[in-house]
């Protein structure tokens, strides 16, 4: 893809989701939106140090094996 078209990619990306913010926004069900996405984002934070923790263990045995 090139640059333009990468641009335009983009712009209408940013379009979406601004859309998507003013729907939200001006929607009646807010603050039920609000309490989902904070939902998602506990779990996908939850999920991320989880993977990290994994992570750091594997890491560890790695560790102890070369040594």
């Amino acid at each position: 893809m090139n640059k333009t078209g990468s641009n335009l990619l983009f712009l209408a990306i940013g379009a979406a989701l601004g859309a998507a913010v003013g729907y939200v926004a001006a929607s009646d069900k807010k603050e039920e939106w609000l309490k989902d996405i904070n939902s998602l984002v506990d779990k996908v934070k939850g999920n991320v140090r989880h993977a990290a923790g994994r992570g750091r263990e594997k890491i560890d045995e790695l560790r102890s094996d070369v040594e």
